[in-house]
């Protein structure tokens, strides 16, 4: 499964991702703030500066946030790509990435453009540092997998996202808001949302899904080729765009690989070897299922806002999937130092993170979801209900994060020769 043998000497401290991953949430929180402070109308609207910040919130505090730790991890563990300063790495990458979403999103929301020139600053730190790292190192791998060839297109993915993202703001801050402002736009979310996000995802779930759960394997077809598909219609979607030719056949093609993926590992999770009750299958088959819904929604039903659209992928989809990630990264983690440094007398991965917590989070979670959905066709009142759902599971997610690692913490500060002595 692996390309080399499992050892402390690849994996970075526990700590480099673990100040991602409990970062997260309070972006959460923060983001479910703003629909207490300003009017749903604003918030809804893509175009309205607090729709931006809201936006940038959940892109950059939450996604990237959770990305970045977990990519950190991963790289040396499924690519063999070992980042030798890693918490140097990651002291730079994550204040800069919190700080910069900071500035960036308040920007916009209270809209004092000072803010935009740190923000955008400090994220393109954040992000060229990244991403300059990544591409030495993956690039440079020999040994390679479906994942580590996903891992190398989410990193061109994620320069080109990078790359518009810097564009806009350069755009916002000289007030230089030219006619193709919106091409650039719709590729930047396009860009972000397909490539730097459901890429990655992708390409971690044919190692992730056959591995924690014992399920079968991606058809080769799907691994090998769905992500270098994805990858070639977005480049050909903005030749449509600035060519203003109809992007319909595109979305159709987006549509099929997708719903591809999600078929593929519904099925295979659904026909696991070892079918023992895990919580964490329900974030992934939630979110496959709202990856399925969201397709079908953008391609027949007319969109106004995108407000649901934007739900369904980015809540349901994305977040769902991420949060069942973490519950299943965070204890395997703890479990591997502690078992590295000679610890025997572990909590086993199932009782690092209390299984009754993760299932509280798991319907508060979903059920801010279903509200923030049905808002818009009955009332704002249930945005507001969403909103303290969504702000409620967030601090679920947190605590459950930070109980994990004060457990750790405890264990890997005891000898582990005293287990031996006690029996």
């Amino acid at each position: 499964m692996f390309n080399q043998g499992l050892s402390l000497d690849q994996a970075p401290p526990i700590s480099v991702p673990f100040r991602f991953f409990i970062t997260a949430p309070l972006f959460g929180i923060a983001l479910g703030l703003l629909f207490f402070f300003f009017p749903t109308d604003l918030l809804i609207n893509r175009y309205s500066s607090v729709a931006i910040g809201g936006i940038h919130l959940f892109t950059l505090g939450i996604l990237s946030m959770i990305i970045f730790g977990a990519m950190q991890q991963m790289m040396p563990v499924l690519a063999g790509a070992v980042i030798k300063k890693p918490v140097l790495f990651a002291n730079v990458v994550h204040t800069s990435l919190t700080l910069g979403t900071l500035f960036f999103s308040a920007s916009f929301i209270f809209e004092i453009k000072a803010l935009l020139h740190v923000g955008a600053s400090l994220l393109a730190i954040a992000f060229l540092t990244f991403f300059a790292v990544l591409a030495y190192l993956i690039f440079k791998v020999k040994f390679l997998t479906s994942t580590v060839n996903a891992m190398k297109l989410f990193t061109v993915a994620g320069i080109i996202t990078s790359m518009l993202g810097l564009y806009l703001a350069y755009s916002h801050i000289s007030n230089e808001i030219g006619s193709l402002h919106y091409n650039f736009m719709y590729l930047h979310i396009l860009f972000g949302l397909f490539g730097f996000a459901t890429i990655l995802i992708m390409g971690v779930s044919f190692q992730v899904i056959p591995m924690f759960y014992v399920a079968l394997d991606f058809p080769k077809f799907i691994q090998n080729k769905i992500p270098l598909f994805v990858l070639t219609v977005l480049v050909v979607f903005g030749m449509f765009l600035f060519l203003e030719l109809d992007t319909y056949v595109l979305k159709v093609l987006f549509s099929v690989f997708f719903v591809l993926f999600c078929v593929h590992g519904l099925n295979s999770l659904n026909k696991r070897r070892r079918p023992v009750f895990d919580v964490t299958l329900w974030y992934w088959k939630l979110s496959l299922t709202f990856l399925l819904l969201s397709m079908l929604n953008w391609l027949f039903v007319p969109q106004d806002s995108y407000f649901l659209l934007a739900i369904m992928f980015g809540l349901g989809f994305l977040y769902s999937l991420l949060q069942g990630m973490i519950y299943k990264i965070i204890p395997f983690l703890a479990w591997f130092h502690l078992n590295s440094k000679g610890h025997m007398i572990i909590p086993t991965m199932r009782e690092m993170i209390n299984e009754d917590m993760i299932k509280l989070h798991f319907f508060i979670y979903t059920a801010s979801v279903f509200f923030f959905m049905i808002s818009p066709f009955l009332s704002n009142f249930f945005v507001i209900i969403a909103a303290l759902l969504f702000i409620i599971s967030n601090i679920l997610f947190l605590m459950n994060c930070i109980m994990a690692a004060n457990k750790y913490t405890q264990i890997a500060k005891t000898n582990p020769l005293d287990a031996f002595t006690q029996v």
